[in-house]
C-alpha cells in the first residue's frame, strides 16, 4: 500500500480528497499546513506522494514546501493542486504534477498513479 501526504488548510477538502484516496486504498496522512507537513515527513519514510494545495495559509506554497522537503532529503513525486486555471509561472520540477482544482476521483487517481510510476 502506498502512503499519501494530503496538504491543504481547507479541513472540507482534506476530508473529501482523503476519503477518495482511502476508497481506493491509499493510506493517508493529513497535514493542515506546510510546518505540519515537514513534520510529518521527517517521521514516515514511507510517504510515496505528497498531494498539497498550492496556496496554504500559513508558511510556504505548496511548491516552496516541496522543494524544501526534497532538499531535506524526501525523494518523493508532488501533486501541487490548486483552483486557478493555470500552473504556476515558473516551470515545475520534474517530480511535480500540476492537478487543477476542481477534480474527480478518477482524475485525482490518474495523476498519482502517473507520479508513481515515473518515480
Amino acid at each position: 500500500m502506498k502512503t499519501v501526504l494530503l496538504v491543504d488548510d481547507n479541513r472540507d477538502v482534506l476530508e473529501v480528497t482523503a476519503f477518495m484516496l482511502e476508497d481506493a486504498g491509499y493510506e493517508v496522512v493529513a497535514a493542515h499546513n506546510s510546518e505540519q507537513a515537514r513534520q510529518v515527513a521527517s517521521t514516515r519514510p514511507d510517504i510515496g506522494v505528497i498531494v498539497t494545495d498550492l496556496n496554504l495559509n500559513q508558511g510556504m506554497t505548496g511548491i516552496e514546501m516541496g522543494v524544501a522537503m526534497h532538499e531535506d532529503g524526501l525523494k518523493c513525486p508532488l501533486i501541487v493542486m490548486s483552483g486557478a486555471a493555470e500552473p504556476p509561472d515558473n516551470s515545475l520540477p520534474s517530480w511535480m504534477t500540476y492537478l487543477p482544482k476542481p477534480f474527480d476521483r478518477k482524475t485525482l487517481l490518474a495523476a498519482i498513479h502517473g507520479q508513481l510510476e515515473a518515480a
